[in-house]
């Protein structure tokens, strides 16, 4: 814990024979890391389904079809 509190908030590499072993990430980069890595999967999904045809909807009629099924 001394070496991560020496990091002040940053990240941090544990080195075995100098070489990288794992990093240490304070929890709010992690969470930026994990956000990224879904926008990047999301991006992808959007490409692969470019030029499939779409469906118009009516948001008003969703709901109120959802309040009349109970759900």
């Amino acid at each position: 814990m001394g070496t991560l509190r020496e990091g002040k908030g940053e990240t941090v590499v544990i080195l075995n024979r100098n070489a990288p072993a794992f990093y240490a990430v304070p929890p709010d980069r992690y969470e930026a890391m994990m956000d990224l890595i879904d926008d990047v999967q999301l991006a992808e999904l959007v490409r692969q389904r470019r030029g499939e045809p779409t469906v118009r909807v009516d948001i008003d009629e969703l709901i109120a079809d959802a309040k009349g099924s109970g759900n």
